[in-house]
């Protein structure tokens, strides 16, 4: 095993914590601390992705430009050498921003993505129609907007 002493470093931290009252399942106001993020001042707005699990919720919260941008969702899939390679050569046109992986749920596989894309842009047709060619590997695909929430 080797240990690593960090001394004097500002990035000496993996992660950080805090503990929060917590007085029902209402809308939480978190307090997070986000001035590491280095492209932070170069946005207009945040997107954060919740993945939830019977005990806990995850966030990932990524600096955007757009107040909308699209998520891909794919249900059921056949999973292969050349699906993942068909998906991968779709996907890879676009600005991935983020990907849940390949997640089993029961006995269905799941695929999730969020694109730099809005539905109002060229780019988001030609995704709809390469998805279309593939959709006999799919038992679902959906493509939805998710975009700026009234505060």
């Amino acid at each position: 095993m080797h240990l690593y002493f960090m001394q004097k470093m500002d990035n000496s931290k993996i992660t950080t914590a805090f503990i929060q009252r917590f007085d029902g399942p209402t809308n939480l106001n978190l307090q997070l601390s986000l001035d590491q993020i280095k492209s932070l001042n170069d946005c207009k707005y945040l997107l954060v992705i919740q993945s939830i699990i019977e005990k806990s919720i995850k966030l990932t919260v990524y600096p955007v430009n757009k107040s909308k941008i699209i998520k891909v969702s794919l249900f059921g899939l056949k999973l292969s050498k050349k699906t993942l390679k068909e998906i991968s050569k779709i996907l890879q046109k676009y600005e991935v921003i983020h990907s849940s992986g390949i997640l089993k749920i029961k006995n269905s596989l799941m695929y999730e993505c969020y694109l730099n894309l809005s539905l109002t842009e060229k780019q988001s047709e030609d995704l709809n129609s390469s998805l279309h060619k593939i959709n006999n590997i799919f038992k679902k695909v959906k493509i939805e907007e998710v975009g700026l929430i009234s505060s």
